[in-house]
């Protein structure tokens, strides 16, 4: 019994370490129209199709019916040198440099005029994600592993041209949502581990409104609703632990967790017929991902052997994120009619303070210095590129592992120092017609 009350509490550590995951990281690549400027004004530049992500009203200002499709390319390298300890006793210390994965970020987008003031828009993007993968024999095996998670928006639109200077739109979406990691659960038995995978599909909602004072000068707001995922699949314990239950045991786990929302502005000025000027400023709540609570429902698998209707083991973990904003300037020379060239420079500020930090969400300060470029190749096709810098600073961990009731269980602990860089690619082709 002793073995089975072990697993089930494995079972809901790893669930929540998979989860802070997937809020933790927001995704920008979402247009390789406005990556090159670092996204500054990316909800008042109606470029392509691509601005009904960031702020519906805009596909409003798109005279042709346009189809945007692209991705972006994250090439990221992390640094982690520190040490684990059991008990308080150090078992093993890391230098580990290769556990962020690359990942591809596809997007794709339409939008059409219905008639001189009404436009609809259609939008698949990314809006959340996160890929990770350390070494088995790492310091912290026991807090991290693997972890690949992916959410992913399908989103209408509409948007309401009341005027040359005002324009309004509103955005609905439906987000799926899925997971699967694993870490190691067992220091007196290290091959065991334990494997998580679950899904859902939840709803949302966006609105925007773009202003334009004078025919030089566009500014947006748009807000983007929190979304609430619900979290269900299965995990899966592998090793010595589950021997006694035919060496490997599945039981149901569940996790309820909300994406925050967030309140953009957005500026757009040109200066001639040549230089044009972006800004923006982006606030995320994240305040409200204070805590992840756990439940991993039993009597269902030949882990518990207890009846379903007591079968709920709550486990806690502290998150106690703050409320963020993210800032933005960039600028771009139309060089002929042909090529214009884009720069730009981004400070995202992390939601993680630093006595929470966790080795699933080595999060820190980021700065991005970004250049692009669009070119019209005629026929009315454009294509965009983009490349970015992102550069974090260094910060510390100390994770500890935590009882269901909350309380620090002062048994595992990782300690240590994380330097996270990343290379973005980000292109795409708008055919208009």
């Amino acid at each position: 019994m002793k073995k089975i009350n072990q697993s089930l509490f494995a079972l809901s550590t790893l669930t929540l370490a998979m989860q802070a995951g997937a809020a933790g990281f927001a995704l920008n690549e979402s247009s390789a129209a406005a990556a090159g400027t670092a996204y500054a004004g990316r909800g008042s530049n109606a470029q392509d199709a691509s601005i009904l992500a960031a702020n519906p009203a805009g596909i409003a200002l798109l005279e042709q019916r346009q189809v945007t499709v692209g991705g972006g390319v994250v090439v990221p390298k992390g640094d982690f040198k520190g040490a684990g300890s059991i008990g308080g006793t150090p078992f093993r210390s890391s230098s580990n440099d290769e556990f962020l994965n690359t990942s591809v970020i596809p997007f794709g987008y339409f939008s059409m005029p219905v008639d001189d003031q009404l436009s609809f828009g259609f939008g698949i993007y990314a809006p959340f994600g996160s890929s990770t993968d350390y070494d088995d024999d790492w310091a912290g095996k026991y807090f991290a592993d693997e972890t690949q998670v992916t959410i992913v928006n399908f989103h209408p639109t509409v948007a309401y041209k009341f005027s040359d200077q005002l324009s309004l739109g509103l955005g609905v979406f439906a987000t799926y949502g899925e997971g699967e990691l694993s870490r190691f659960v067992n220091p007196l038995s290290p091959s065991d581990n334990v494997v998580i995978k679950g899904d859902d599909v939840a709803y949302g909602w966006n609105i925007g409104a773009i202003w334009q004072p004078q025919e030089s000068t566009s500014l947006g707001v748009s807000y983007r609703s929190s979304i609430k995922l619900k979290l269900k699949g299965d995990a899966t314990g592998t090793g010595s632990i589950w021997n006694a239950l035919g060496g490997s045991a599945t039981e149901k786990a569940k996790l309820d967790i909300t994406l925050p929302e967030t309140l953009e502005f957005s500026a757009t000025h040109e200066l001639d017929d040549r230089w044009t000027v972006m800004a923006g400023a982006t606030w995320t709540r994240w305040s409200q991902f204070d805590k992840l609570v756990i439940s991993s429902d039993q009597g269902t698998g030949p882990v518990s052997g207890v009846d379903p209707s007591d079968a709920t083991v709550i486990t806690y973990v502290p998150e106690n994120w703050k409320n963020v904003w993210a800032f933005a300037v960039g600028g771009s020379y139309k060089y002929d009619d042909n090529l214009t060239l884009k720069a730009g420079y981004a400070f995202d500020q992390s939601p993680v303070k630093d006595e929470f930090r966790t080795a699933r969400i080595p999060d820190s300060d980021r700065n991005w210095l970004t250049l692009g470029a669009k070119y019209e190749l005629g026929n009315d096709w454009t294509v965009d590129a983009a490349y970015g810098y992102m550069f974090g600073s260094k910060v510390e961990i100390d994770e500890k592992n935590y009882q269901s009731n909350g309380s620090p269980a002062g048994t595992l602990n990782l300690k240590g120092e994380y330097n996270n860089t990343a290379h973005v690619f980000s292109a795409s082709v708008t055919k208009r017609f």
